[in-house]
């Protein structure tokens, strides 16, 4: 058997308080790893991956015996009171509503508004002006 199925073999033979155990030792492990990492005291750059991956399969089992599927240990979970770091249920989600289309609001394009009979005579001579660009 390969090295991962060996070590997969002896976390499911652990009980639920030795998974609880070797889980936190790991992620010790990790953080203690990650530290010295960061002060450049790490030789082996592979530790970080293995203990990682190490976690992740304590995890499943752990996950395993949660949702029984290995019924050889779902009595012993069971058995064990709820912890209180649970998360609380989430409400269900209302559907989202369809976007809308956003649609900008028609501008008329450069019609200026003369207020004095000056400003009236310069617009005409604009529109006019824009007139004979536009032919």
């Amino acid at each position: 058997m390969t090295k991962q199925t060996d070590a997969l073999n002896e976390l499911r033979r652990m009980t639920v308080d030795e998974l609880d155990d070797h889980l936190s030792k790991q992620r010790r492990r990790l953080f203690e790893v990650r530290f010295q990492q960061a002060t450049g005291q790490v030789e082996n750059h592979r530790q970080v991956r293995e203990i990682r991956h190490e976690i992740a399969r304590a995890m499943t089992v752990k996950i395993e015996i949660e949702r029984g599927l290995r019924t050889a240990l779902v009595e012993a979970v069971v058995a064990q009171p709820v912890q209180a770091k649970a998360k609380p249920a989430r409400a269900p989600r209302e559907p989202k509503a369809a976007k809308r289309l956003e649609v900008p609001a028609v501008v008329p394009a450069a019609v200026p508004v003369a207020e004095t009979p000056e400003a009236a005579e310069a617009v005409a001579e604009t529109v006019d002006a824009q007139e004979d660009v536009d032919e």
